[in-house]
């Protein structure tokens, strides 16, 4: 008996159904791309709003636990990846402090208290900058908080110690803070992509961003709201 096989039906695919294929990828990846580039942003901008809350947090918690006042100090240096216009116009980085009370005259309440950082300093992730506003920032802007130069370690790997300005608020062990007296009745910072701030050509009060995270510190208790317009 003789068997014959059936031909198969089976065939590839033609050179232009395989360019047609390609066309449209390419298509849709080119459409993609922009939207691509803001996610990358926004994921960016979470992820600092959850890392400055959790500290904020952090520090709130360990005043009350050691019993100690804590300061929070945010910085301004120059950075070598950053335009100076820009890194004089923003705030990238913080370190939180316990003040601990001099032993040779722990009941005098004017006595100078030892400053002691506790965790490392802490940079906000590349491309978000905290602006130098009191329109967008009053923690880092408002002239009634305390505010001096250190030379602070950890900032640049290249340099042992970088020149810095701070602003600094307290959060005592009773969970108040000193920003009660202080005359303004909220206090915030704004996290925003350092892209919004370059469109404005450095200029502050000039940035419209698309996207930001506002975390707002209670005056009373410490404790932080978050906003978010997207």
């Amino acid at each position: 008996m003789t068997l014959r096989h059936r031909p198969s039906l089976q065939r590839g695919f033609t050179l232009v159904e395989v360019l047609v294929v390609l066309a449209i990828i390419s298509i849709i990846m080119f459409l993609s791309v922009p939207n691509m580039g803001e996610i990358i942003k926004g994921s960016k901008l979470t992820q600092a709003g959850d890392q400055l809350r959790n500290d904020l947090a952090q520090a709130q918690m360990t005043a009350v636990k050691e019993n100690l006042t804590v300061e929070v100090r945010l910085y301004q240096y120059k950075q070598p990846e950053m335009d100076p216009a820009m890194a004089s116009a923003s705030y990238s980085a913080y370190q939180m402090f316990t003040l601990i009370p001099d032993s040779t005259k722990p009941s005098d309440p004017k006595a100078e208290r030892i400053l002691a950082p506790f965790g490392k300093i802490k940079k906000l992730p590349s491309g978000i900058v905290i602006p130098a506003s009191e329109t967008w920032s009053t923690l880092v802007s408002n002239n009634t908080l305390a505010t001096g130069e250190q030379q602070v370690l950890g900032l640049i790997p290249t340099e042992k110690q970088t020149a810095a300005t701070y602003r600094s608020f307290q959060l005592n062990p009773d969970g108040t803070t000193n920003l009660g007296s202080t005359g303004a009745t909220q206090w915030y910072v704004t996290l925003i992509n350092l892209s919004d701030l370059e469109k404005a050509g450095g200029a502050v009060e000039s940035i419209a961003p698309n996207n930001y995270i506002c975390i707002q510190v209670d005056a009373y208790n410490g404790g932080t709201r978050w906003y978010q317009p997207n």
